[in-house]
C-alpha cells in the first residue's frame, strides 16, 4: 500500500474540483453499453463492421510477410519508414489530389504537429472558436500569436482579420503569414463551416501569398466529396485550401490520419514536427486496414454507403423536428439551423451529427444508458447548452431512428409529469435558468 504523498493529494483534490466544475469524471472501468443500435459513435459509414473491409484486410495479412506483419519497429525517421507506408501515401495522395501526403498515428498528433511546427515565429493564428482542442493545443505550442473569432462568423472573421493586420504590420510587409484554422464540420454542434465565404474573405482581405487556410476534415472525410473525398471537395476548393487534415478515425472506422499538403510543408513537418519524428510508426496491421477502408470508399459501395447515410441524417432530422415539435423547449428541443445542411453544385449534404438540447442532460443519458445506448451527455461547462449528441450511421434504419425517437419523446413525457411547466419555454433555457430544486435533481 502506498504512502500518502503531496503529489497524491493534489493528484485527488484536482479529481475532485474537476467533479464540482460540472466535468465528468471518467474511470474506464467499464465499456459503454452496446445492445441498442449505435446512435452515438463516429463510425459514419459503419466501416468498422464493414464486412467487404474484414475481407480485404484479412486477405492482406494472410499475404504479409512475416516481417510485415505487426510493429513498423521504429519512427519514420529511422527503422518505421517501409514500401508500404511509402505506398499508402502515394495512395492517399492520389485519391485526394493532392499535391503531397504524410501519415500521422492520429489526427490529435497531426493538428498539434502541424500548429506546433509549421507557423514561425512572427506568424500570426486565427482560429474560429469551436475548433478541436488539438488544434489549440497546436496554437499554444507555437511561437506565434493566436487570436479567436465567434463560430462560423465571417462578420467576426472580417473583424479579426482586419485587427490583425492593424496590430501586426509584418503581414503587409510580406514579412509573415496568417493561418486561418477551421473544420469542415463541427463535431459539437452539427453545422458545416461557411468555407467558400471565409476562403473568399481571406483571399480578398490578407495579402496575397501570406494567408494559409487550414481545414481540419475530420467529421466530413470518407462521408462526401467526389469518392469521399471530403467536404473541401465536395465545395471545389482544393486549390485554394492550403491545408487539409482528415482524421482514419470517423469516416474510414480506424484510426490515424493524413496531412495534405504542399511539398515543402511536408518536408518540414518530417524535420521539425517531433510527434513523427520521435513517435513510433503506425503497425503494418494499421496500413493494411486503410487499404481495406480506401478500397471501398473509393467504390461504388462506398457512394451506396455516403448516399444512405446522407438520406438517414435527412430522415433523422426530420423526424426529429417534427416528433419534438409539442414537447416543451425547457425540456427537449433540437435547432434547425441552416449550417447543419450544405449545398454545392454537385450535392446537398446533410450534416450526420444532430444534438438534442436539454437541461437535463444526464437524466436523458441515464435514462437511455439502461436502455443500451452508449450515450454520454454533454452539459455545461463543456458546452453552453447541455445536450445529448447524436451521430447517424450508415447500417442504421429509419425503423430504428423511429424506436430511438420514441425513447426520447417517452422520456420526455416523464420530464412533463415531473416537472411541470412554470417559466420559460425558450430553446436557449440551460440549467442555470432551472430552480434550485431542479437543479440538485440534474
Amino acid at each position: 500500500m502506498s504512502r500518502p504523498s503531496a503529489l497524491q493529494d493534489s493528484l485527488q483534490q484536482a479529481l475532485v474540483d474537476r467533479s464540482k466544475d460540472g466535468f465528468t469524471v471518467f474511470r474506464l472501468d467499464e465499456p459503454l453499453p452496446s445492445s441498442a443500435p449505435d446512435f452515438f459513435s463516429n463510425n459514419y459509414l459503419s466501416l468498422s463492421t464493414d464486412q467487404s473491409v474484414r475481407e480485404i484486410f484479412l486477405r492482406s495479412v494472410q499475404a504479409a510477410a512475416p516481417a510485415r506483419l505487426l510493429g513498423s519497429t521504429g519512427s519514420r525517421l529511422a527503422t518505421g519508414n517501409s514500401f508500404e507506408s511509402n505506398a499508402i501515401e502515394a495512395a492517399f495522395k492520389h485519391f485526394f489530389r493532392a499535391p503531397s501526403a504524410l501519415l500521422m498515428g492520429s489526427c490529435f498528433s497531426a493538428n498539434v504537429a502541424f500548429l506546433a511546427a509549421v507557423p514561425q515565429k512572427n506568424d500570426i493564428i486565427v482560429y474560429d472558436e469551436l475548433v478541436h482542442v488539438s488544434s489549440r493545443e497546436g496554437a499554444r505550442g507555437s511561437s506565434c500569436a493566436s487570436y479567436r473569432f465567434a463560430h462560423n462568423s465571417v462578420a467576426s472573421l472580417k473583424k479579426c482579420l482586419l485587427g490583425v493586420l492593424q496590430k501586426h504590420p509584418q503581414v503587409s510587409r510580406g514579412t509573415s503569414t496568417v493561418f486561418v484554422l477551421l473544420e469542415s464540420l463541427y463535431s459539437m454542434e452539427g453545422d458545416f463551416c461557411p468555407l467558400t465565404e471565409i476562403v473568399e474573405l481571406v483571399e480578398t482581405v490578407v495579402p496575397a501569398g501570406h494567408g494559409h487556410i487550414v481545414v481540419d476534415e475530420a467529421h466530413t472525410s470518407a462521408i462526401c466529396g467526389p469518392n469521399g473525398t471530403g467536404y473541401v471537395s465536395c465545395l471545389g476548393l482544393n486549390d485554394r485550401v492550403h491545408t487539409q487534415i482528415h482524421s482514419f478515425g470517423k469516416g474510414w472506422g480506424l484510426r490515424g490520419a493524413v496531412v495534405l499538403t504542399s511539398p515543402i510543408v511536408r518536408e518540414y513537418l518530417i524535420n521539425f514536427a517531433t510527434s513523427l519524428m520521435y513517435s513510433t510508426a503506425i503497425p503494418y496491421t494499421d496500413i493494411y486496414a486503410l487499404e481495406a477502408c480506401l478500397s471501398v470508399v473509393s467504390s461504388a459501395r462506398g457512394q451506396e454507403l455516403r448516399q444512405r447515410l446522407n438520406c438517414l441524417s435527412h430522415y433523422a432530422r426530420e423526424k426529429l423536428f417534427i416528433s419534438l415539435k409539442n414537447v416543451p423547449e425547457t425540456i427537449l428541443a433540437i435547432d434547425e439551423s441552416d449550417a447543419a445542411v450544405a449545398v454545392s453544385e454537385s450535392c446537398t449534404l446533410f450534416s450526420p451529427i444532430i444534438p438534442v438540447y436539454t437541461p437535463r442532460a444526464r437524466s436523458l443519458a441515464d435514462y437511455l444508458l439502461e436502455r443500451g445506448y452508449a450515450v454520454s451527455p454533454l452539459t455545461y461547462p463543456v458546452v453552453k447548452r447541455p445536450r445529448i449528441r447524436i451521430s447517424i450511421h450508415a447500417s442504421n434504419t429509419e425503423g430504428q431512428i423511429d424506436s430511438f425517437v420514441n425513447e426520447l419523446l417517452a422520456w420526455a413525457e416523464r420530464q412533463e409529469r415531473a416537472f411541470p411547466l412554470t417559466g420559460n419555454t425558450s430553446s436557449n433555457a440551460g440549467v442555470g435558468e432551472l430552480n434550485v430544486e431542479e437543479r440538485a435533481k440534474l
